[in-house]
């Protein structure tokens, strides 16, 4: 029995050193988020075209139409294109509440009615890196829409894209 004391004792000696690492091995780099396996969806494409008051503007967007897109949105990317956005088409007008689930930079949020028109816009929306579902922030239209179109942070004001104004597009 005594025996069998000193080999436990001695192999968990050698699994402590084991799992502790050593003072002269490199160190490991880890990344600030988390990533975990998420599948690759596909989205289609189309361009929005508005004007103001400092001439037209053309945005080339992918577009999330189907439940597997509008949940995976831009979540999982490093960056988007500074012209560039995504935006969900709803198919109904209601009010709906939008995460940031998964998201690894800061979006303006353009909330589109029916009618094209912007509704409203939410600017610098920030992620929230390992919050769970439950913790994550939701952000609500202010008023029922149709459309949701997801910009670079400070993209919406950089562009001139103001409540009202009307947009142009069509989605495959």
């Amino acid at each position: 029995m005594r025996r069998l004391a000193a080999v436990s004792s001695l192999a968990f000696a050698v699994l402590l050193v084991a799992c502790s690492g050593s003072s002269h091995s490199s160190p490991t780099r880890t990344s600030p988020i988390a990533t975990p396996e998420v599948p690759d969806i596909l989205f289609g494409t189309t361009q929005i075209h508005f004007d103001t008051p400092k001439g037209p503007r053309d945005l080339d967007v992918d577009v999330a139409s189907n439940p597997a897109q509008s949940e995976r949105g831009l979540g999982y990317r490093d960056s988007l294109a500074l012209d560039a956005g995504m935006i969900f088409d709803l198919h109904e007008t209601r009010v709906p509440t939008f995460w940031m689930k998964g998201m690894r930079f800061s979006l303006d949020m353009v909330w589109i009615g029916e009618d094209k028109r912007v509704a409203g816009i939410t600017a610098g929306v920030q992620p929230q890196p390992g919050a769970s579902d439950e913790q994550l922030r939701r952000y609500a239209a202010p008023s029922p829409v149709r459309y949701v179109l997801e910009l670079n942070a400070g993209a919406a004001a950089r562009l001139g894209m103001i409540d009202g104004a009307q947009l142009t597009f069509s989605l495959p």
